[in-house]
């Protein structure tokens, strides 16, 4: 290999593009093991909330054509993304925010995000630590979860609009990101903080193959909880979004095992 193709060679692999588009040729490789397949792949979309743009690298649908995934694929080389644990309990979480749509014609019953339950269950975390990531900018996986988060609103919007006229319209969007780094779990006990200087004195590290991203991600100002419901628990809870982070080397698992079952969809008709 002469040294001009091995620059070109590197410089198609600085991108993110490779990965892409071997996860993409993946899943359709694997679509008979898990049901899976390729919808969309580098759909662009706009906001009209936020007036943001940009596209969605990945849109997949199970073989129903009734839950989404809306994926954003991030390479990284060598790296960890650590997630922090302080509860047991957030070991095994089942919960999580997706955007939900349910129409009948012109009637649209249900159109937001809301909590569902879908398996598997997996850790769920609100940090994450990027080392080397510039301490000064905005952390680099919210930034990419709400970017996503505003991709699948938009998604969501276009995709009412073309079936409007379906008698029967549901669709249930998760949010997901598949990722070179490695997943790693930080669990520890909150009393084991020093608070003199800010370091966790006792901790156990343990490798994922995918978890639950779950934070205030959105900006958008909450105007539709009545007096009863303005709570600062309810308020935290309307303006936080679920992304679920998967390992790329764990994907054909992920795909497997995720299942949005009969009866969420039955809970929005």
């Amino acid at each position: 290999m002469d040294e001009n193709t091995k620059k070109l060679k590197q410089a198609v692999n600085s991108s993110g593009f490779p990965l892409q588009i071997g996860i993409e040729h993946f899943v359709e490789k694997t679509s008979g093991s898990h049901g899976w397949k390729v919808l969309y792949t580098e759909h662009s979309w706009k906001n009209l909330n936020s007036n943001n743009s940009g596209f969605i690298d990945l849109v997949l649908t199970d073989e129903f054509g009734t839950s989404i995934m809306v994926v954003e694929c991030k390479r990284v080389q060598n790296t960890n993304w650590i997630f922090l644990l302080p509860s047991e309990r957030q070991k095994r979480r089942r919960h999580a925010r997706a955007w939900v749509s349910r129409s009948n014609g012109d009637n649209v019953k249900y159109f937001d995000w809301a909590d569902i339950t879908p398996d598997p269950f997996s850790p769920e975390s609100m940090f994450c630590i990027v080392p080397g990531q510039d301490k000064k900018s905005r952390p680099m996986l919210e930034r990419i979860a709400a970017e996503l988060i505003e991709a699948t609103e938009a998604l969501a919007y276009e995709d009412l609009h073309l079936f409007s006229n379906k008698p029967d319209f549901v669709r249930i969007y998760l949010n997901v990101i598949i990722t070179t780094a490695d997943l790693s779990l930080c669990s520890f006990d909150p009393n084991d903080i020093s608070i003199s200087n800010g370091k966790i004195e006792k901790a156990a590290f343990e490798s994922v193959p995918y978890l639950r991203f779950r934070k205030s991600l959105s900006t958008k100002p909450v105007v539709e909880l009545n007096l009863e419901e303005l709570s600062s628990y309810n308020l935290i809870r309307a303006k936080e979004n679920t992304v679920f982070v998967v390992n790329s080397e764990h994907l054909n698992e992920f795909l497997n095992e995720i299942e949005i079952g009969d009866n969420i969809f039955r809970s929005f008709e």
